[in-house]
């Protein structure tokens, strides 16, 4: 069976493409750009990617078409597959009725650390032995694809509440149908999306609706709009997590980074994880509590933790240049960046730490969360923030009381300013939810010539 996926080069569907073709699809795609690691991902299995949506690949004459989030009516191949009465679906369905249907779903969702938490419980899973399946929105250091099929009946999913398709406006999670549903957090985001915090805790909502009542939660207790979200009604068993020992599962942090882990006020285990700061921290907690609920060997599983070495993207150590320590973080909103700032703050408490941002999600560059966005640099020694064309509010003046905060036009500008701050011993971390290989580029030769 042939498929074509419009769209596929976003994390989901380059991921959804390398199941369809282990699964023995013939598969195609078409896309305007396509970066890095899910450009690399594709070419590796052999997948061509059109790299335009003209109506003319219809002609490729596909079994059924995987409709990506990123197309809308109006588009003129969606007109021309409409007209054409092709079977068409959405990412999400097809996942849900092709892959995940007869496997133990365990979905991780929230706002932040669903990647990083997802990659953690798939790492665990094969580490000790197992084969699971996964699909997660970015590559695993030490994984070969984003994506596995597996032979095991787990399956990890990188559970999105972004909108399913322009002919489905739920969620995407909405057709994972999970076991275990791992709640990290919620916060408001999408603005493009969502009009407030409001629908995304709706989106939510709809997901508990349909949940077994043997479904097991795993839930970060500590986060306010979850507590809102269960107030609105849940049916299935809760295991909490958190900070406080109030929780099932808590944790504490020394200031070397050890993690002493807790289950029901009883410690199980101090660990020394490689990937650093709270709020990866509250990663492992949500992972650990999950797996407590799986056939595996308890004491195994926490041992394992201490070997992930984190994911591409996510707090990534790309190298030392000239005594420079750069970093490449996918942070886009304010509370992750500030958590990356502050978790590598805390771990080279002698260093100054310098950040290069781009505002490249819907969000940012709508200004939707700018009050929010403005103190989240403050721990920064100094903050570079390139001002995109496509930014829909005045960043400028929104930073003009942050002294330590430069708004800048381009990579050559930022260039010289890098060069009269930034002394070897220093730290530079990158955050962008776009390609970050230009301005990777632009450092290595900055600092490595």
């Amino acid at each position: 069976m042939h498929i074509h996926i419009l769209g596929i080069s976003g994390t989901f569907m380059g991921s959804l493409a390398a199941l369809a073709k282990e699964s023995g699809f013939e598969v195609t795609g078409s896309d305007l750009q396509c970066y890095p690691p899910i450009s690399d991902q594709l070419e590796h299995l052999g997948i061509e990617v059109i790299p335009n949506y003209d109506p003319e690949q219809l002609k490729l004459n596909p079994d059924l078409i995987v409709v990506g989030n990123v197309m809308s009516r109006g588009m003129p191949i969606i007109e021309a597959m409409l007209n054409s009465k092709i079977p068409f679906t959405s990412g999400p369905q097809w996942l849900g009725e092709n892959i995940l249907r007869d496997r133990t779903v365990i979905a991780v969702s929230g706002t932040h650390g669903k990647t990083t938490t997802s990659s953690l419980i798939a790492f665990i899973l094969k580490d000790l032995g197992l084969d699971p399946g996964y699909l997660i929105g970015g590559v695993p250091i030490g994984f070969n694809t984003s994506a596995s099929m597996g032979s095991n009946p787990y399956f990890i999913i990188e559970a999105d509440e972004y909108d399913t398709a322009f002919f489905d406006k739920r969620s995407k999670f909405v057709h994972y149908h999970p076991n275990f549903l791992v709640l990290n957090n919620i916060e408001f985001d999408h603005a493009d999306i969502f009009k407030d915090l409001d629908q995304i805790l709706w989106q939510f909502h709809q997901l508990l609706r349909m949940l077994p009542s043997d479904t097991k939660i795993i839930a970060n207790g500590q986060d306010k709009n979850i507590n809102e979200l269960f107030h609105q009604g849940v049916w299935s068993e809760r295991i909490l997590f958190g900070q406080s020992e109030q929780f099932n599962w808590s944790a504490n942090a020394d200031t070397h980074g050890a993690i002493r882990l807790l289950h029901e006020k009883a410690t199980v285990a101090q660990i020394n994880p490689q990937i650093i700061g709270d709020h990866n921290m509250m990663n492992i907690l949500a992972a650990a509590a999950t797996l407590s609920l799986v056939d595996i060997d308890e004491n195994q599983m926490l041992e394992s933790i201490e070997r992930f070495p984190g994911v591409k993207r996510r707090l990534e150590f790309l190298g030392e240049f000239s005594g420079v320590q750069i970093y490449d973080d996918f942070a886009h909103h304010p509370t992750s960046i500030k958590a990356s700032i502050h978790s590598l703050k805390a771990k080279f408490q002698e260093s100054s730490v310098f950040t290069i941002t781009e505002l490249a999600c819907n969000t940012m560059k709508k200004g939707a969360l700018k009050e929010e966005l403005l103190d989240s640099f403050d721990e920064a020694d100094f903050a570079w923030i390139i001002n995109d064309k496509d930014i829909k509010w005045d960043i400028e003046n929104q930073f003009a009381s942050k002294k330590h905060v430069s708004i800048t036009s381009n990579h050559d500008a930022l260039s010289e300013e890098l060069n009269g701050k930034v002394k070897p011993g220093d730290i530079i971390l990158i955050m962008t939810n776009r390609s970050s290989v230009p301005i990777r580029e632009a450092l290595i030769d900055i600092f490595d010539s």
